[in-house]
C-alpha cells in the first residue's frame, strides 16, 4: 500500500470480506454486502450527509472506511457544502448538507485507486475460476451433477434447460452466483419476476411458460457477478451484458441499412413481442436478434450460413436440421467426422480448425426424432417461416385463396357406431400413450416419444436414461410398478404417500427421486402384470426390439443364434380384480391432475 500514499494505510483491501461497515461517523454498523440503502439513509436522515453516484463505487466497504478520517477534520475542507430552503418565505429551516462525489479531486482519486486495484482482484479470482477444472455441483434445475467447472455448470443450463444468464466468459464468481439461483428455486422464487409460488411443479409450469429463464434485470444484487461491471462501474448488469450482446451481433445495423420498413411511419407504433433469447446452434452465443441476429452471427464465427444451406428446405426439414445440429453439439459429437470429444471447448476448436461447421448429410438428420426440440423454448425453431404454408396461400396471379366448406354427408357409413369403431380399434394411428405420472396422453404414430419427452421436461424423468441398461422384462415391471405407486399417491423412489400428485411431484422433485429405484422393489413377478390395459409404453418397448440380457439363470439370452419371432405372452392385467381397480379409479379420480 506504500504506492498509494499513508491515506490508504487503514484499508484492509479485503475486496472478499462480507463483515458490517461502521457509520463514517457513529459506531453504527451496517452490512451492505446485500443492500447498501440502510447506510445510506442512515447517513442522510442522522448526519445530513451524501455520497454521490454510489452504484460507480467500486467496493463502498473500503470507500467508507477511507473517507472514516471526516469525523475528525472540519468537513469544509473535504465536502461540497449546500444549504436547503434558503429561499425567502421558506415553510421549512434551512439545513446544511455536506456531499461526496467524484468532482472533488481526493474522492476521484480513491474512486479510481478502489476501482483499479478491484479490478486487479476480479480478474485474478476469474482467472483461477478459469483454471478449475476439478468444480462439479449438482445442476440447479434437475439432478444431473455437472463437472469440468463452472462454465459447464453455465453452459448445461444454458444447452440443457435454456436458461440465459450471459456467456460464462463474461461471468466471475460464478459459483456464488449458482448458489443465489439455487437459494432462489428453493425458496420456490421465480429468477426473473421473483414471484413466489406455492409448490415446486407450478413455479417450474410458470417458468417455462412465461419464458422467465433468466435473472431479473433489475436486481442489482447480480452486478457483482459480471465482468463489464468491474470496466464500467456502475453499469447494470442487464445492460451490461446487452452492450457485450451488441458487440457480436453484426446484423443490427445491416438490417436497418437495408430498409426493413421500420422507418414507415406506419410502423412507428409497432411493439415487437418479446423475444426470449437464444443460444447459437455452435456455441454459447445468445441473441434476442432471432433469427437475423444469430444467423449473422453464425456466418461470421462459425462460417455456417443457415439460409444458404437450407435454402429450399421444408419448414419440418427445417426444424429437424436445427435439433440434429443441437443434438450432435450437446453430445460433443462433431458433425462432420465421428470423432466425439470431452468437452465442447475441444469440440469447437476443433471444429473451428477444420472447417466442419457444415450441414450434415441428409441422412443423418432426416429422421422423426429430430422433431422433438432438444433445447426447451427453442427461440429458433419458434421464429422459423413457413414459407409453404405463405405461398400455398395464393394462386398463380396472386389472388387469395379461400378454402370451400366441408359437406357434412348424413348417410355416411362411418355414422355407423359399429364400423367406426372397428375403424378406429384398427388404426395404430390412433395409438394414444399415457404419462407414468399424470393424465397427459399423446396420440399418433409415434406418442411413446412424446411421452418421454413430456416426462423429462414437466416431471425431470428422463425415461431413456432411467432405464437405460436394464433388460426388456425388468422394463416392463418398472413401468407397472410405476404406475401402481402412482395411483396410490406414492412416490415410486421411497414409497411415501402423499394426499395429492402436486406434492408428491414437489417431493421427488426437491429430493431428486427422479431414478431408478433399487431392484427390489420391482423384481417380483406380479409387475409383469400391465396395470394400464393396452398400455402403449410397453407395446414400444416390445416393437423395439428389446431383448432380456444375459442372466445367470438364462446364459444364452443374448446370443446371437437366439430368434424371437412370436409375441411375447403378457400376463392378464391385475386391473382384472373388480374390487381393485375400483380402488385405484377412486385414487386416481381424487389425486391424479391434469398438467398443461
Amino acid at each position: 500500500m506504500d504506492a498509494y500514499g499513508s491515506d490508504f494505510a487503514t484499508l484492509d483491501l479485503n475486496f472478499d470480506s462480507e463483515d458490517p461497515v461502521t457509520c463514517i461517523f457513529c459506531n453504527d454498523q451496517f452490512n451492505i454486502t446485500e443492500d447498501e440503502q440502510p447506510l445510506l439513509q442512515h447517513l442522510l436522515t442522522v448526519h445530513k450527509f451524501v455520497i454521490g453516484e454510489v452504484e460507480a463505487i467500486a467496493d463502498l466497504r473500503q470507500y467508507v472506511s477511507y473517507w472514516g478520517k471526516l469525523q475528525y477534520v472540519n468537513l469544509k475542507d473535504y465536502c461540497v457544502i449546500f444549504n436547503t430552503n434558503t429561499e425567502p418565505g421558506a415553510k421549512f429551516p434551512s439545513e446544511t448538507y455536506y456531499l461526496l462525489c467524484s468532482k472533488l479531486p481526493e474522492d476521484k482519486e480513491i474512486r479510481s485507486t478502489l476501482s483499479k486495484l478491484k479490478l486487479k482482484y476480479v480478474l485474478k479470482m476469474k482467472e483461477k475460476e478459469m483454471r478449475d477444472t476439478t468444480f462439479s455441483r449438482k445442476c440447479i434445475y434437475c439432478s444431473e451433477t455437472i463437472t469440468g467447472g463452472v462454465a459447464n455448470c453455465f453452459q448445461h443450463l444454458t444447452f440443457s434447460h435454456g436458461f440465459s444468464v450471459g456467456k460464462p466468459d463474461d461471468i466471475v464468481f460464478g459459483a456464488r452466483l449458482l448458489d443465489v439461483m439455487e437459494e432462489k428455486l428453493r425458496k420456490l422464487q421465480c429468477l426473473f419476476c421473483e414471484n413466489t409460488f406455492k409448490t415446486h411443479v407450478v413455479m417450474r409450469v410458470h417458468m417455462r411458460k412465461k419464458q422467465h429463464r433468466c435473472l431479473n434485470p433489475k436486481n442489482k444484487l447480480y452486478d457483482r457477478f459480471y465482468l463489464l461491471n468491474y470496466l464500467k462501474p456502475g453499469t447494470p448488469w442487464e445492460l451490461a451484458k446487452h452492450d457485450r450482446t451488441l458487440e457480436s451481433d453484426i446484423d443490427s445495423l445491416h438490417e436497418e441499412e437495408r430498409g426493413q420498413g421500420y422507418g414507415d411511419p406506419l410502423w412507428t407504433d409497432w411493439q415487437e413481442d418479446h423475444v426470449p433469447p437464444t443460444t447459437c446452434l455452435f456455441c454459447d452465443f445468445t441473441t434476442s436478434k432471432v433469427p437475423g441476429g444469430l444467423f449473422n452471427h453464425m456466418v461470421a464465427y462459425h462460417k455456417f450460413d443457415f439460409e444458404s444451406v437450407t435454402k429450399g428446405f421444408k419448414f419440418y426439414e427445417r426444424v429437424k436440421v436445427i435439433n440434429c445440429i443441437r443434438c450432435f453439439m450437446s453430445e460433443c459429437l462433431c458433425l462432420t467426422c465421428p470423432l466425439k470429444f470431452s468437452s465442447r471447448d475441444a469440440l469447437l476448436k476443433h471444429m473451428s480448425e477444420a472447417n466442419h461447421c457444415k450441414l450434415p448429410p441428409t441422412s443423418m438428420w432426416d429422421h422423426s426424432q429430430y422433431l422433438i426440440p432438444v433445447l426447451e423454448n427453442d427461440g429458433l425453431l419458434y421464429h422459423l417461416e413457413d414459407t409453404e404454408i405463405s405461398d400455398s396461400s395464393f394462386s398463380d396471379d396472386g389472388k387469395a385463396i379461400v378454402p370451400e366448406d366441408v359437406v357434412l354427408f348424413s348417410n355416411s357409413v362411418l355414422e355407423d357406431d359399429k364400423l367406426r369403431e372397428e375403424i378406429t380399434g384398427a388404426n395404430d394411428m390412433d395409438a394414444v400413450a399415457m404419462c407414468l405420472f399424470c393424465r397427459y396422453s399423446a396420440v399418433g404414430e409415434y406418442p411413446h416419444t412424446l411421452i418421454y419427452n413430456h416426462m423429462r421436461v414437466l416431471h425431470c424423468f428422463d425415461f431413456m436414461e432411467v432405464v437405460n441398461g436394464q433388460p426388456f422384462y425388468n422394463q416392463v415391471k418398472l413401468i407397472n410398478y410405476i404406475r401402481w405407486r402412482t395411483a396410490r399417491s406414492e412416490c415410486y423412489y421411497c414409497g411415501k404417500v402423499f394426499d395429492g400428485m402436486i406434492s408428491m411431484e414437489e417431493h421427488r422433485a426437491l429430493e431428486g427421486h427422479n431414478v431408478l429405484p433399487d431392484l427390489h422393489m420391482f423384481e417380483d413377478a406380479r409387475w409383469l402384470q400391465p396395470v394400464f390395459e393396452g398400455d402403449i409404453l410397453l407395446q414400444k418397448i416390445r416393437e423395439a426390439g428389446d431383448s432380456d440380457e444375459e442372466t445367470a439363470d438364462n446364459p444364452q439370452a443374448c446370443s446371437v443364434d437366439n430368434v424371437f419371432s412370436e409375441d411375447i405372452h403378457v400376463p392378464p392385467s391385475i386391473l382384472n380384480d373388480r374390487r381393485l381397480r375400483q380402488e385405484l379409479l377412486e385414487n386416481m379420480a381424487c389425486h391424479i391432475v391434469q398438467f398443461d
